[in-house]
């Protein structure tokens, strides 16, 4: 039998939460991405109406927890989540629907990188699609998600993660993982606080941006913290695997490669991607 939500407790200073926005913060949950969807339809303590509408189109709801106990990333795929790092899912309105919503996912990585820098680590780099390396070792992953409420509009459930003092065996995971503490940022009490509001800091200000201007500014941002740019490249599509080199993202965040044997340029939406010069390995 799973157990209910835990009690809320302030993980952050209350100012870390952009003007607009709604946050929860819990010791634990099963998932924080579950806590949001639910929390979306639920009234909103001040007004009584429906979080979603309060919410709605510019605003955003952050839910923060000490640790999961449900946590996943791609594919399924069992991520562990004990106290010590950092949980967090923002839901972001998406009145562009699920297309322009894949866009709002590097908005995030984009954030985190920032956040990581100003906690003392200026090498964080973004591999696409979603996993955030230093040194070519995981710190912190991203999983966007396409949520429907109960009115019918679109919202992306975006949940972060990343390795402040604790990181999966190796043996789980398809390549090396590291965190905070190993690769030379801050350490001790309040630094999971500092990177979280940080973060949140970082995607209100990206959000704006992209709101305002589009993907382009924010894809040129994801370009300049990419990981192997210009370096061989491998991508998994089902049973099938493309070799070739990375060249980047097209305007709408897809892979862009050059393929080995044909030379042509090929766009890939989704799939395993490895660099072998990273030292990943396949599952």
């Amino acid at each position: 039998m799973t157990a209910g939500p835990a009690p809320a407790t302030v993980a952050a200073p209350a100012d870390t939460v952009p003007e607009g926005w709604r946050r929860i913060a819990r010791e634990w949950v099963d998932s924080t991405q579950i806590e949001a969807r639910e929390a979306l339809a639920a009234p909103d303590g001040g007004t009584g109406v429906p979080v979603a509408d309060v919410l709605w189109p510019a605003g955003a709801l952050a839910v923060q927890a000490g640790e999961q106990t449900g946590g996943r990333g791609r594919h399924g795929r069992v991520w562990l989540s004990p106290p010590g790092n950092l949980y967090l899912t923002v839901a972001i309105p998406c009145p562009g629907g699920p297309r322009r919503g894949v866009e709002i996912g590097f908005v995030g990585g984009v954030a985190v990188v920032r956040a990581l820098a100003d906690l003392g680590c200026d090498r964080a780099r973004l591999k696409w699609p979603n996993d955030v390396l230093v040194d070519g070792a995981k710190i912190a992953g991203l999983l966007p998600e396409s949520h429907t409420d109960f009115r019918g509009r679109t919202w992306i459930v975006l949940g972060m993660g990343a390795n402040v003092a604790h990181a999966p065996d190796v043996g789980t995971t398809l390549y090396p993982t590291t965190t905070l503490s190993r690769v030379g940022g801050a350490a001790g009490p309040g630094v999971v606080a500092a990177l979280g509001g940080a973060v949140l800091t970082y995607v209100a200000a990206g959000l704006v941006r992209w709101r305002a201007e589009g993907f382009a500014p924010v894809r040129a941002a994801w370009l300049r913290v990419g990981h192997g740019l210009g370096e061989p490249v491998r991508v998994r599509l089902g049973d099938d695997t493309v070799r070739g080199i990375f060249l980047g993202l097209t305007p709408e965040g897809a892979l862009r490669m050059r393929e080995d044997g044909t030379g042509r340029d090929r766009t890939i939406l989704a799939g395993d991607v490895f660099f072998p010069a990273g030292g990943e390995r396949e599952e």
